[in-house]
């Protein structure tokens, strides 16, 4: 709409003018190891193995069968999906002492040892039916947590622990339902320090 001013000067609106030099992260097929860099989607292929340290994921990050993915110190401001790893997930901090956030949800389906810790989720924290280690510490899920319908236990070779199949939760929260359930009969849970307004627990 054009306006008159008193000097019967008619004037254009204003618009403000895109900024011609800002430019988007760029998506990643991730293969390899990336390090303090910044991206906008990453994507992790069948077999392949994505190591992000120290980086931001402007948007998402989606694995189906990969082989390993482990995203250490690294924001990711949408979804984090990993579906089907056939080798190690870890998500969290090298150390486990900082507090990397997910905007939205880390959801782990239908893969081997799976180690989250030190995390924050505006919305879920979820896992399930995977197959190897399963451990979550120190995580904050803005509305639900659940490990849920896992399978039994495959043995790595070589691995000496007390119980590994164990499912160990300590010291994690959630802002509504927290579901540990269904995960099979052979799962212990254990380390159990849960704050949750609505646990199931079986």
């Amino acid at each position: 709409m054009l306006a008159t001013t008193g000097l019967g000067l008619t004037v254009a609106p204003t618009h403000a003018i895109p900024d011609i030099g800002e430019e988007q992260p760029p998506n990643l097929v991730c293969d390899g190891s990336y390090t303090g860099q910044t991206f906008k989607n990453v994507r992790v292929r069948p077999g392949d193995t994505c190591v992000l340290k120290d980086s931001t994921v402007t948007g998402n990050l989606m694995a189906r069968h990969p082989r390993t993915v482990k995203v250490i110190d690294t924001e990711v401001r949408r979804n984090l999906k990993i579906r089907g790893a056939t080798d190690d997930v870890k998500i969290g901090n090298a150390g486990c002492k900082l507090d990397p956030v997910v905007g939205n949800n880390i959801q782990i389906r239908e893969s081997h040892n799976v180690l989250i810790c030190y995390m924050t989720t505006k919305n879920s924290i979820s896992i399930t039916g995977s197959d190897g280690r399963i451990s979550l510490f120190h995580n904050n899920a803005g509305r639900h947590l659940a490990v849920s319908r896992n399978d039994a236990y495959d043995r790595d070779p070589g691995v000496k622990h007390q119980n590994p199949g164990a499912i160990r939760l300590r010291h994690n929260t959630a802002g509504g339902h927290t579901r540990l359930a269904d995960n099979d009969p052979s799962r212990d849970l254990l380390g159990l320090a849960l704050n949750s307004p609505t646990p199931e627990v079986n």
